[in-house]
């Protein structure tokens, strides 16, 4: 189980949106929802009373929240992991300012090409169009900005497969001539595939803000920042939790930005050459 408390609270906040109105899923994604904060105490029977469902589906509902049971999904919420980012934010007195100036960190970060990360996306782009087939493997909190490029891709006539949290034993068949990108923020996706990677032998792609994981299964590494936002078990400390959410949310969005540019180039390039002919 390798998704962090954030990543699951965004794919009960999915289930909820895409479920039908009256339906087992919308139910109990609501009741969940809306006892985030509290899940650990929550035990098994009250949901049941509470929802009017049997503890039978209560169970099968967490399958397809990735988790192997009702008790798996509260042990989650044991461990420390501190998402509280609008509680701790509501004291501070330069809210505005603090975000601002994280933003223009992240600006001159691109304009100064710092890391090569601009020509990095550049080869990245190349490289989605030169291959066969483009897949990126996500984790559940990266999910939702990676499906929102794939809609704009496909006026490329270019559509990825998007494999959430990647099992190698799934019905996959990568081959030599396709790329494979791993869109992990905190890299805890990237370091828990790690090892199910290694036999694939097309490129592998690392795109990430992790500042110190790193890996030889990757071909390269595309880091949007230069700031450690992260420690070594890849959690967000208090002192770095805002800046890693504006960094996950416009950094990544330069990012897809970019790479949208580039591949255009590419293709309108093509498009120009083959009405040439």
């Amino acid at each position: 189980m390798a998704i962090e408390r954030y990543g699951t609270f965004l794919l009960l906040l999915r289930l909820y949106n895409e479920s039908p109105i009256h339906s087992t899923e919308k139910i109990l994604s609501r009741y969940f929802l809306k006892r985030f904060d509290n899940i650990k105490d929550i035990n098994i029977y009250d949901v049941s009373e509470e929802c009017h469902v049997s503890r039978a589906t209560v169970r099968r509902f967490f399958t397809r929240l990735d988790h192997e049971s009702f008790l798996d999904f509260k042990n989650e919420f044991a461990i420390p992991y501190d998402i509280s980012m609008f509680e701790i934010e509501l004291g501070r007195q330069n809210y505005m300012l603090d975000h601002l100036a994280d933003m223009n960190e992240i600006q001159e970060f691109f304009k100064e090409n710092k890391l090569n990360v601009l020509n990095k996306i550049e080869d990245l782009a190349k490289c989605m169009f030169h291959s066969k087939n483009i897949y990126w493997l996500t984790s559940t909190s990266t999910t939702r900005m990676v499906e929102d490029m794939q809609m704009q891709f496909l006026r490329f006539d270019c559509l990825w497969d998007i494999i959430i949290n990647f099992e190698k034993s799934k019905d996959i068949q990568i081959t030599k001539d396709d790329v494979v990108i791993v869109a992990s923020s905190s890299a805890v996706l990237a370091n828990t595939i790690v090892e199910e990677l290694e036999s694939i032998g097309c490129p592998i792609y690392l795109v990430t803000l992790n500042m110190q994981y790193t890996h030889p299964v990757f071909y390269d590494v595309i880091r949007l920042t230069d700031h450690v936002l992260y420690n070594y078990t890849h959690q967000i400390s208090k002192d770095t939790i805002k800046k890693e959410v504006v960094n996950r949310k416009y950094a990544t969005n330069l990012f897809f930005d970019f790479l949208y540019n580039e591949y255009a180039k590419l293709y309108r390039a093509s498009q120009d050459e083959i009405e040439s002919v």
